[in-house]
């Protein structure tokens, strides 16, 4: 009769195959893993510095424009419930009552 997975015998060499022979390979994919990660980091910390400075400008130039220009914040709005409500108002208005 064969043995289960789950036997103590099983288990104890599974543990010392993790420990001893598959420790190196996965202590090198986590190393590679991180450096990865550590460059990925550095390119958005860049990206990210380069599009504050680019949004400094802009902000600079838009609080020039902006002082005189005022925005509009009533009106219908541009989704598909606020076009049927729209829609269903203007039906109402062409009927007539008696």
């Amino acid at each position: 009769m064969g043995k289960s997975i789950r036997s103590k015998s099983k288990l104890r060499t599974k543990s010392i195959k993790r420990g001893k022979e598959f420790k190196e390979h996965s202590e090198a994919r986590s190393l590679r893993i991180a450096q990865v990660l550590e460059k990925k980091t550095e390119q958005q910390k860049e990206q990210k510095s380069e599009a504050t400075t680019i949004q400094e400008k802009d902000d600079s130039k838009m609080e020039e424009d902006s002082s005189d220009k005022k925005v509009k914040t009533s009106g219908w709005r541009d989704s598909r419930s606020q076009h049927y409500k729209k829609k269903q108002l203007k039906l109402k208005k062409k009927t007539t009552k008696f």
